[in-house]
């Protein structure tokens, strides 16, 4: 299981990302190939996969990181700093144990 803090991205190899990208939304009047939005409507540039110092830069989000064996259909591709933000609130939180209950508790 990966380290809840490990927030590099993960390599996929071209097919992969080529079919992640083609699950983001096109948008009418721009070039699907290059130009694409993310679930939250931020824009993403083909070419910038991986590039965090990029506006446009894109990383592929997987929701179960070795729960789902990487399946295909449970990536998305999400805009860098979305991706980020997906990270950070899948980490800050936990259910655990209280007596006999369990409770959420902030990390």
């Amino acid at each position: 299981m990966e380290d809840a803090t490990d927030w590099t991205a993960h390599s996929y190899d071209r097919e992969i990302v080529d079919r992640v990208w083609a699950t983001s939304q096109a948008v009418p009047g721009n070039d699907p190939a290059l130009w694409r939005k993310d679930a939250f409507g931020a824009w993403m540039h083909r070419l910038e996969y991986g590039r965090r110092h990029s506006e446009f830069g894109w990383e592929i989000y997987d929701p179960a990181p070795g729960l789902n064996g990487g399946a295909l259909s449970a990536l998305r591709p999400f805009q860098w700093l979305n991706y980020l933000d997906l990270l950070a609130s899948a980490t800050q939180s936990r259910i655990t144990a209280d007596g006999l209950r369990n409770t959420r508790r902030l990390l």
